[in-house]
């Protein structure tokens, strides 16, 4: 069954290019309602993002994104994953997040910059492309989210009932009741 988004948007999508004329151009997963089909990414690749995200645990889906978008941008992927994998055990040492960076720069940049967009892809849902431009590929399935989707909501533009910005905040109405109490 389709979301209500994924509807909308594979419709808008589909809509647009009959519009201009190009229906052959509409993607095979859009026109099927379903997502996108990334393949699947090499168990080195997963061992590294499950271990840079601990007990939080991480999307499959965003993991595999995560590495079809990084092929196209960092030359030597999967060498460079298996030498990260085996220079962890030596991050515990350094105390803090700067010394761990050093450490890694001085065994080779490449892990530096690996581990650094690996980090902000799980946790943050971007990935840069060759020419350093940001694309959002996940939200409420990123890491971040994940370690405090117990307590915390992640945001949103309809945070209360329908034309909830009409009524005064509560903090002005509990204002009021003491000025007149």
């Amino acid at each position: 069954m389709l979301s209500r988004r994924e509807f909308f948007v594979s419709s808008g999508a589909g809509m647009m290019l009959l519009t201009l004329g190009a229906p052959t151009l509409l993607p095979k997963a859009l026109a099927a309602g379903g997502a996108l089909e990334v393949p699947v990414a090499p168990a080195p690749f997963i061992a590294l993002a499950d271990q840079l995200c601990g007990q939080i645990g991480v999307d499959r889906e965003l993991i595999n994104l995560v590495h079809h978008k990084l092929q196209s941008t960092l030359p030597g992927l999967d060498t460079l994953v298996e030498q990260l994998l085996a220079t962890l055990p030596e991050l515990s040492a350094p105390n803090t997040p700067a010394e761990r960076l050093q450490l890694l720069a001085s065994k080779d940049p490449a892990l530096k910059n690996l581990f650094l967009r690996m980090n902000t892809a799980l946790y943050l849902g971007t990935v840069e492309d060759a020419e350093g431009a940001r694309e959002c590929v996940a939200f409420e399935s990123v890491a971040a989210y994940q370690a405090v989707s117990d307590f915390v909501e992640p945001p949103s533009y309809c945070t209360g009932s329908p034309n909830f910005w009409v009524n005064p905040p509560a903090y002005a109405l509990q204002k009021d009741a003491e000025r007149h109490a």
